[in-house]
């Protein structure tokens, strides 16, 4: 018993082992599995890759292949091949199998059935949501995914695939609209001679992921393709099923792609007739009006976290996808991407347009309500829902120069548009102040033009012609510092000037105070400082007195103590006393030789 509750945990071990050990992007997981194409491997033979003139087999290809030419991109692109069954996937609450990856790292899926039991073991009919018509005629001009009804619109017209395929989608998947990527569903209609390449190139065994014509390039609102689709869905085209292991008109069974079952894509082979993985194993035609299988495809945006799974049948990879929203500028306003997720910062960019000034960006839905979004520095925070950037501009008007021959006058700037606001600064020297401005016009009459002041910052509106501005300084006036006893570095100073002056001695007496007056005696509330061996104060709007106040010094005061006339006695009663006392031990000394 204890061997087989063992047993069965080791299972579950390695069960929950071979499942994403952590969460991990898709991409990455497929990327870390592939092989390059255009090289031998465990299932490929020839020594310069896969054969895509032949269906692939235990030799062309088996497995999950990096297309060689892209090894070097951003996001190389990763397809699966031939008789596997490691690449299932459920979404949505439906199966799918992972067809390619994008060349923006997105996951292109092809719907595969109901899980059952949460496992993907679905075959023939059950692969498909239905049947229809590729189109209800097979007149030539219908050969494509939509096409031109007779309005001249090349895209005006859903073909019936499409209408099937969007009612469905519309039913299913709506709410996840936002998890998945708007790529390009390459509906390849080009044509040499009547014939169309699709045929040729696959003919020849070279298909190919690319979409040679923007109308042909499928998209709901990306601007890599024609914006014509209503939802990010449509079927697989027949260089994606090549890539898979088919090739056309060559019956095999060994793909993933067919499983007895007949389906369309939306590759044309003549003018009546569409391309399709039959149920024979063989990529054959036919034409419109036949009713085969509609198998619809999605892409998982590049964001997709791998959360659990192998890929196998029995334990389907289970994805979480970040929703992401749109983002719809108008002409004049350039952004990073057309999607987001929400609190995403998203740069603006506003183009130049001649004649126009940029004012600002508002924010607003779909449903043409502003959102109270700000937009700081160019960059706002994107929101939960799709917006429109709506940008502002005004039309400009004529400038006009605006000039000035006065050194003191300082110019914002020297073209200023009509109407708009002007700025200069007079700048006048020390001691002078400004008495009066001017605007002229070039004929050196003065203008009426209102001005406003702030701290001699002038502004006014630009008239419809050219100014010359001039300024008349007027020279304050200066006031008298005196006083006894001291030193002045001047005489007369203009207000608020730092005025300087030193004391002079006065034997005997040190500085008690030092203060201001005016003139009629009053002493004045202004501070004298002491700095550096300097009195220094502000000068006020007045005439002023200094006035200092002495006291005597203390007689142990160092400077009267050691200083003067005072040195001269201390050394004179050293002397006497370095006497009396020599003398009084050589009297002492001379006792004792009697």
């Amino acid at each position: 018993m204890k061997k087989k509750l063992f047993i069965c945990l080791l299972f579950l071990f390695c069960i929950s082992f071979i499942n994403v050990q952590a969460e991990d992007l898709l991409y990455d997981h497929l990327k870390g599995l592939a092989t390059r194409d255009d090289i031998a491997s465990t299932y490929v033979t020839n020594p310069n890759g896969i054969d895509f003139s032949e269906v692939s087999s235990d030799t062309n290809g088996k497995g999950i292949y990096m297309i060689g030419s892209t090894k070097d991109d951003k996001y190389p692109i990763i397809y699966y091949r031939g008789n596997i069954s490691n690449n299932h996937i459920i979404y949505a609450g439906y199966c799918w199998e992972i067809i390619r990856t994008t060349s923006t790292g997105g996951i292109k899926l092809e719907y595969a059935g109901v899980p059952n039991n949460n496992k993907c073991y679905n075959e023939k009919e059950a692969l498909a949501i239905g049947k229809s018509e590729f189109n209800n005629s097979n007149d030539a001009p219908k050969y494509g995914w939509m096409y031109d009804s007779g309005n001249g619109d090349v895209n005006g017209t859903d073909s019936s695939a499409k209408k099937y395929l969007d009612n469905w989608f519309k039913e299913n998947m709506l709410d996840h609209v936002k998890e998945l990527e708007d790529t390009v569903w390459c509906n390849d209609r080009t044509q040499v001679n009547g014939v169309f390449d699709s045929r040729t190139r696959l003919e020849a065994g070279k298909p190919t992921l690319e979409c040679q014509n923007i109308e042909d390039s499928f998209t709901v609102f990306s601007k890599e393709g024609n914006k014509k689709l209503t939802y990010p869905t449509a079927i697989i085209n027949a260089d994606e099923a090549t890539y898979a292991g088919e090739v056309l008109k060559k019956t095999q069974t060994e793909t993933f792609v067919n499983k007895g079952y007949s389906y369309w894509s939306m590759t044309p082979y003549v003018q009546n007739k569409n391309m399709y993985p039959n149920s024979k194993g063989m990529l054959n035609m036919y034409t419109f009006t036949y009713n085969a299988g509609i198998r619809p495809m999605i892409s998982l945006r590049n964001s997709a976290v791998l959360l659990s799974g192998n890929g196998t049948k029995d334990f389907p990879y289970n994805a979480e996808v970040e929703k992401q929203y749109r983002i719809i500028p108008d002409e004049y306003i350039e952004v990073p991407k057309e999607e987001a997720e929400a609190t995403e910062q998203i740069k603006i960019t506003p183009k130049e347009r001649t004649g126009y000034k940029y004012l600002n960006t508002k924010i607003y839905d779909l449903d043409d309500n502003e959102l109270d979004i700000t937009i700081k520095n160019n960059t706002f925070k994107m929101p939960n829902k799709d917006i429109k950037l709506v940008s502002n501009y005004r039309l400009l008007k004529s400038f006009y120069k605006f000039t000035t021959n006065n050194e003191n006058i300082t110019i914002a700037e020297e073209s200023v548009e009509e109407e708009q606001p002007a700025t200069f600064t007079v700048n006048p020297p020390h001691g002078y102040k400004v008495s009066e401005v001017v605007l002229k016009d070039e004929s050196n009459n003065t203008l009426d033009i209102t001005l406003t002041n702030n701290n001699n910052t002038y502004t006014f509106t630009m008239p419809n012609k050219n100014v010359i501005i001039d300024a008349t300084l007027e020279e304050l006036p200066k006031y008298e510092a005196e006083g006894d006893s001291i030193n002045l570095d001047e005489k007369e100073y203009y207000a608020n000037d730092q005025v300087s002056f030193k004391i002079e001695d006065k034997k005997g007496y040190k500085v008690k105070d030092v203060y201001l007056v005016d003139k009629d005696g009053n002493r004045l509330d202004i501070e004298v400082k002491e700095v550096d061996g300097k009195y220094v104060f502000n000068m006020p709007e007045e005439d002023v007195q200094i006035k200092v106040d002495y006291e005597k010094e203390s007689i142990i005061n160092p400077k009267t103590l050691f200083g003067g006339e005072s040195i001269k006695i201390y050394l004179i009663i050293l002397v006497i006393a370095s006497m009396y006392y020599s003398l009084k031990l050589l009297l002492k000394n001379k006792k004792h030789l009697y």
